[in-house]
């Protein structure tokens, strides 16, 4: 039997902790707690002398931790430069609570104080949101303060040394919608809401060539306690140069204001229109409103009325306020309609321009007798006297030789019962009664503008393209967009979209309308000097037994070369024989008077 092994025990050689070991440890722990007691001292240092400026900075940076840079709206002109609409900076004082808090109550004793003394706020309604809501870091308290009314609370702000305390108030940078000519083109022009988005006129059709887009500033601490930014600028938004003239808009909107506070009206319209281009020299829309107020309905309102009106009611009554008379109301245009009937005949040769029509005062149709404005009778009137004594008689006459499908093919080229394009929110269609639906009532009436509806911008841009040579222009208000810079971005060209008459039709419609004005039912309408061609429109209104009417007349001059055509409407005037009102014609006379000189038209 083999002999067990024996095994070894391991030896282990324990080593003697010596004195110097001993000695190198102590100095070792002596180090460390030196550097410890150094590192410690460094730091109440630091919170010493500089603890406050990086508190501040650790606060602001919270405060400004994402910082908005407001974009500044694109402003918009007049076709010659003056400012219409722009956006100067304003300021928006906002309060810190936290920070205030922070300071303990003399900072907050001290802020108050001076709030009060430099703005017009409640010390004690602040005083209390300040202590009740600690943790708020944005409450704004005024809005849209202009440069000269911060400069006094800054001053004592960046004044440390006497004003220690003052903390938790900053000025957040805003734009204001500023329109320095209050009413001027109103319906036009619009205005904004909500920061800056357009609601109405131009300012919403071209909100987002106006608009711009914000920047930011974006703050944090680094490791070695310094606030850090980083920053991406606005965007500006562009400028618009309209086509509308500021002295024609003016001149136009002056004589219907004139008419309006001697008779009154329920509502006037005029547009001034270049016929060569569908430019919109000026379009006025009675009554206007205030754009930098436009929700102010006191001027349309008794308060006795304002205060009996629902939220409905009241958002009802501004609407009708902002709504465009030119674009957004369609009406029973009247005899301003017969130069289109007549142009349709002698266009497609239903008409050779020697005819010969009786008056006796009326026609029958449909069993009923629709009676001429003259119930008497004109008696034998030639086509060009049609036009000028304005028969109805005689219109119903050519509508019957025309026929329902070339009165309806032409109410189509010229137009009517279409949109038109005009760079405007809210315009209308119009109503027609289609070829097939078309009765010969509706066909007698329809040829002198009844039991039809147009819109303004309709009637204007179509009578343009008559007298113009045949020429149908879009109508437009924008000529330019430039951004902020100055530089061109777009320019707008002249829009040909058809053909509606021959030139020869056109050369035969001005004369027979320059007649008219010369000796025919709209010589009020002549201005002193100038060949001036036009139209009058009388519209009974339903319910005709009411005996409510619309007045209109629209006009051009020069006769050869015309150079501006100008429609006015006055619905409802508020005048005896309202029928028979002169209104129409004599502000269009008063408006061109003034403009056609402006626009170096030539005269006789």
């Amino acid at each position: 039997m083999a002999k067990k092994r024996r095994k070894r025990k391991k030896i282990i050689n324990y080593r003697k902790f010596t004195t110097l070991m001993q000695r190198k440890l102590v100095v070792a722990f002596a180090f460390v707690a030196l550097c410890l007691v150094g590192l410690s001292a460094v730091l109440i240092s630091i919170n010493y002398t500089k603890g406050k400026t990086y508190a501040k900075s650790v606060l602001e940076n919270q405060s400004y931790q994402t910082k908005t840079i407001p974009y500044v709206r694109g402003q918009i002109l007049d076709r010659n430069g003056t400012v219409l609409a722009y956006s100067p900076k304003v300021y928006n004082l906002i309060v810190d609570a936290h920070l205030m808090n922070a300071g303990g109550e003399k900072s907050i004793d001290a802020t108050v104080k001076a709030l009060e003394k430099c703005f017009d706020v409640d010390g004690d309604a602040l005083r209390e949101y300040v202590q009740n809501n600690t943790n708020s870091r944005y409450y704004r308290i005024l809005l849209k303060l202009k440069r000269s009314e911060i400069e006094e609370f800054q001053e004592l702000m960046n004044d440390a040394k006497n004003n220690p305390y003052i903390a938790g108030v900053w000025f957040e940078e805003d734009y204001d919608r500023v329109y320095p000519f209050g009413t001027l083109a109103s319906d036009t022009i619009g205005f904004t809401v909500n920061g800056g988005t357009g609601e109405l006129g131009l300012e919403k059709y071209y909100n987002d060539i106006l608009s711009g887009t914000n920047g930011y500033v974006i703050g944090y601490v680094n490791e070695g306690l310094e606030v850090v930014t980083k920053q991406k600028e606005a965007v500006d938004g562009n400028n618009i140069v309209t086509t509308i003239d500021y002295f024609i808009q003016s001149v136009a909107e002056k004589y219907v204001a004139e008419y309006n506070e001697e008779y009154g009206s329920k509502a006037t319209g005029v547009i001034v229109q270049n016929p060569n281009t569908g430019e919109i020299y000026a379009m006025v829309d009675y009554p206007g409103f205030d754009l930098n107020n436009p929700r102010d309905l006191s001027g349309f309102f008794t308060a006795e009325e304002l205060a009996a009106m629902s939220d409905e009611d009241m958002l009802n009554a501004m609407y009708d306020v902002w709504r465009n008379f030119c674009v957004s109301d369609i009406y029973e245009p009247g005899s301003v309609i017969k130069p289109f009937t007549v142009a349709s005949g002698l266009d497609e040769g239903t008409l050779k321009g020697d005819e010969t029509f009786m008056c006796d005062g009326y026609e029958t149709v449909g069993g009923h007798n629709v009676h001429c404005d003259r119930t008497w009778g004109h008696g034998l009137l030639t086509l060009e006297q049609s036009i000028m004594f304005s028969c109805n008689d005689s219109l119903m006459q050519i509508a019957a030789l025309e026929g329902a499908a070339q009165l309806s093919k032409y109410q189509c080229i010229f137009g009517f019962g279409q949109k038109t394009g005009i760079d405007l929110p809210g315009e209308e269609l119009g109503l027609l009664i289609e070829e097939k639906n078309m009765t010969d009532v509706d066909l007698y009436t329809n040829s002198f503008g009844q039991n039809m509806n147009t819109t303004m911008i309709q009637v204007s841009t179509a009578f343009c393209s008559l007298i113009n040579g045949g020429n149908y222009y879009k109508p437009y208000l924008l000529k330019s967009v430039f951004n902020s810079d100055g530089s061109l971005i777009t320019e707008t060209q002249p829009d040909l979209l058809r053909k509606t008459v021959s030139k020869e039709t056109s050369d035969t419609l001005r004369q027979y309308l320059y007649d008219t004005v010369e000796a025919g039912t709209a010589t009020l309408a002549k201005v002193n000097g100038y060949e001036v061609g036009g139209k009058t429109g009388t519209a009974e209104k339903y319910p005709r037994e009411d005996e409510k009417y619309l007045l209109s007349f629209i006009g051009f001059a020069p006769l050869d070369n015309p150079q501006v055509v100008v429609y006015v409407v006055v619905d409802e005037p508020n005048e005896e024989n309202s029928s028979h009102s002169p209104s129409a014609k004599t502000i269009s006379s008063k408006i061109m008077s003034e403009i056609l000189p402006y626009l170096n038209v030539e005269t006789k």
